[in-house]
């Protein structure tokens, strides 16, 4: 399953933390099965069903599809390392990124783009509307926690979100140079609908489903078994997807992860940090950014880095009206840099790059969202 030493080391240091973690806070033997619960498999379960789709699109060359429909609305096919990862980032999932890293991949090799900004692209604009989007259950726990009505957190993250959606578009345009025909392929809108429908079905399905309420795990399995109807995926290639969803690299270290993060939610660390500063006089808005900066880092998860410390900040949220919009882009900023965040560890692998690839292109956009973040709180 290990095909290369990169995988194999990140697994142990994953693991060998989590043991650290364990040993040093407290953590209980009898508080094991805390660890594999409901979430932990429901998680992997849907990393899997992610997983499987992801290959569907990649057997059944889904990506020629979006291109032709990026190519019927502009003449420049960078359009499609933005569009796709945006629509899929309307939809909270587990390493949702991976569903459409595939059809980065090909639009980036038509481009002839470096990979660690094929993967920048793809993370990061799938990231963008979690900072100001009424669907991920972190923006509704931190404005519930803090007493804001969850109309008024949404108006002011917003800026967030427009802030990092610039972002990407900067870098997008200055780090990748077009496709060079600058012209638009001549499509009736009939046609344009139809290239639409052929290529977003299964997004406007998994959203259709989402707002109905429809538990993801059967979302998931509904459009996988449509792919497999529809795209007419034989069953020796539905045998090979299902095997190579469930034994592949990427479920190992999930599965790690999520071992790692349940060892985090059930030790005493956090608690014994808040403590220290609270014992040192530390400035408010510190524990206000580091706290769930890092519960978030440390889970991959914004819900948990929030959600497990803005009750610790409560008394300091009611001290300045900012500081739990401090919290919660501080949150999603320790999430964007967790090498535990599974849409970061699996696309890192995926596109077979180095952490230093990775943070050489995520640091500065998250720090300059962060620093605006701090200064508003300071202000």
């Amino acid at each position: 399953m290990l095909k290369n030493s990169r995988l194999l080391s990140t697994t142990l240091f994953i693991f060998g933390l989590a043991l650290t973690f364990a040993l040093f806070g407290h953590f209980k033997v009898s508080d094991t099965p805390k660890i594999f619960n409901y979430t932990f498999f429901n998680l992997l379960i849907l990393v899997i069903l992610v997983q499987a789709i992801t290959s569907t699109f990649k057997v059944k060359n889904f990506h020629l599809k979006v291109l032709k429909l990026i190519s019927s609305l502009s003449g420049d096919i960078r359009y499609s390392l933005l569009v796709p990862p945006i629509i899929f980032g309307l939809l909270p999932m587990p390493a949702g990124a991976m569903l459409t890293a595939d059809l980065s991949r090909k639009a980036g090799e038509e481009l002839k783009a470096e990979r660690k900004w094929v993967f920048f692209f793809n993370y990061w604009f799938r990231h963008v509307c979690e900072f100001s989007w009424p669907l991920y259950g972190a923006l509704i726990i931190a404005a519930g926690l803090a007493n804001i009505p969850v109309k008024d957190f949404l108006v002011s993250t917003l800026p967030y979100m427009g802030l990092a959606l610039l972002i990407g578009l900067f870098f997008l345009f200055t780090r990748v140079k077009g496709n060079g025909n600058g012209e638009k392929v001549k499509a009736k809108g009939s046609e344009i609908i139809r290239y639409l429908i052929s290529a977003l079905w299964p997004v406007i399905l998994i959203i259709t489903l989402t707002f109905m309420k429809v538990d993801m795990k059967i979302t998931l399995l509904v459009v996988l078994l449509l792919l497999f109807l529809f795209e007419r995926v034989g069953f020796k290639e539905i045998i090979y997807t299902v095997k190579n969803s469930i034994i592949s690299e990427i479920t190992l270290i999930v599965l790690v992860v999520l071992i790692f993060k349940g060892v985090v939610e059930n030790t005493s660390i956090l608690s014994s940090f808040a403590n220290f500063l609270s014992r040192h006089n530390v400035p408010t808005i510190v524990p206000v950014i580091i706290l769930p900066m890092i519960m978030a880092f440390l889970t991959g998860i914004t819900s948990a880095g929030i959600g497990t410390t803005a009750p610790i900040l409560s008394i300091l949220f009611a001290q300045n009206p900012a500081f739990p919009y401090v919290a919660y882009i501080s949150a999603i900023a320790g999430v964007l840099l967790s090498p535990f965040h599974l849409c970061l560890i699996t696309t890192k692998e995926y596109y077979k790059i180095s952490f230093k690839d990775v943070y050489s292109t995520i640091l500065l956009p998250v720090g300059v969202i962060e620093t605006i973040a701090i200064l508003r709180g300071l202000l």
